[in-house]
């Protein structure tokens, strides 16, 4: 979807450690998914994480391309960082005191970031178990514990995960219906949840207790582990919604059998509302969703997208369409 070459973004990358005061340090190309990341290794020994905000997929959204968005998100991770006891990667304001760099080039600007480094290899289900899960639970609590009570700045602005967010993302898949590769009846199936899910967010007015800052994004794969402490990286979704649409993420990449202790130590720092069981199970089924979107122009996922259409409607949005539980008991 980008109009650069890579050499472009190195040569970005390149300049936007001018603007850090970080001229001459050393980068390694890390990956490309909702931003181009690179490590920056300076001469002192310091390392940091510097981002070019072009995505992968139109799918991930174009909050990168929003310098309000961005600083959004890294103000809310420095105050997150400040006051949470959380271990968190440290946003670096650069040589005007701003959090976004826009760097301008022959087929336009562009917006660059950087965060200090954070140690720790990537959590994997191998290494799961009640401490772990434990402290996943106490990280998800802290974030919305925070989100509660902290007060927006002026011009705050970041997506939300609302009824409209749904519905779209339930639109986006009418094409691969239309194509085959997800059974209409399925699909339906979903359309079903969705209208559900859309209710129960209607229905109710949330309080600050219920509704408000997520990290949006809390999978496996945005945690790591140091020395047996579970630390959580990648803010780039965080988004407005209902907290339990953190949980949904969280518990679908916990074992079952540790959903208890993770919601025990989730609750000594955050409550769970009456109905919660039901509100995860719906949000899973919702954040599901987005990622069968992000797999719909990709090539190399499509198996992907087909099998997982199927399993999410047809083991997870039919049990939720009947008011049966899939992970809780009735």
């Amino acid at each position: 979807m980008s109009t650069f070459a890579f050499q472009d973004f190195e040569d970005v990358a390149a300049q936007a450690l001018i603007q850090y005061g970080l001229q001459g340090a050393s980068l390694g190309f890390l990956q490309q998914s909702d931003s181009i990341t690179f490590q920056v290794q300076a001469a002192g020994g310091a390392r940091y994480l510097l981002r070019i905000h072009v995505p992968l997929a139109e799918a991930m959204g174009e909050h990168g391309s929003s310098p309000v968005m961005l600083r959004s998100e890294l103000q809310w991770l420095d105050a997150l960082r400040r006051s949470s006891g959380l271990v968190l990667q440290a946003p670096q304001r650069n040589r005007a005191g701003k959090f976004v760099t826009t760097i301008q080039t022959s087929n336009g600007p562009l917006n660059v970031t950087m965060l200090g480094w954070l140690e720790g290899e990537t959590y994997s289900r191998d290494l799961e178990n009640e401490d772990t899960a434990s402290q996943i639970g106490e990280i998800a609590g802290k974030i919305h514990q925070h989100a509660s009570h902290w007060r927006l700045p002026a011009g705050f602005t970041r997506p939300k995960r609302d009824a409209a967010y749904f519905q779209a993302m339930l639109g986006q898949l009418a094409v691969a219906v239309d194509d085959g590769r997800i059974d209409y009846t399925d699909f339906k199936t979903l359309q079903t949840a969705t209208a559900t899910l859309k209710e129960m967010l209607t229905a109710r007015r949330f309080t600050r207790q219920e509704h408000g800052l997520l990290h949006g994004d809390l999978h496996r794969g945005n945690l790591l582990i140091y020395n047996g402490e579970v630390r959580v990286i990648d803010f780039s979704f965080c988004c407005f919604g209902n907290y339990m649409f953190d949980l949904g993420i969280c518990l679908s990449n916990l074992r079952q059998e540790f959903h208890p202790v993770f919601l025990e130590s989730y609750q000594r720092f955050s409550p769970l509302p009456t109905d919660f069981a039901r509100q995860i199970e719906g949000f899973y089924i919702g954040s599901m969703l987005g990622t069968l979107v992000f797999m719909l122009d990709n090539p190399d996922l499509q198996e992907n997208l087909v099998r997982r259409a199927s399993i999410l409607a047809r083991e997870y949005a039919a049990r939720f369409n009947r008011d049966e539980r899939f992970w809780f008991g009735q």
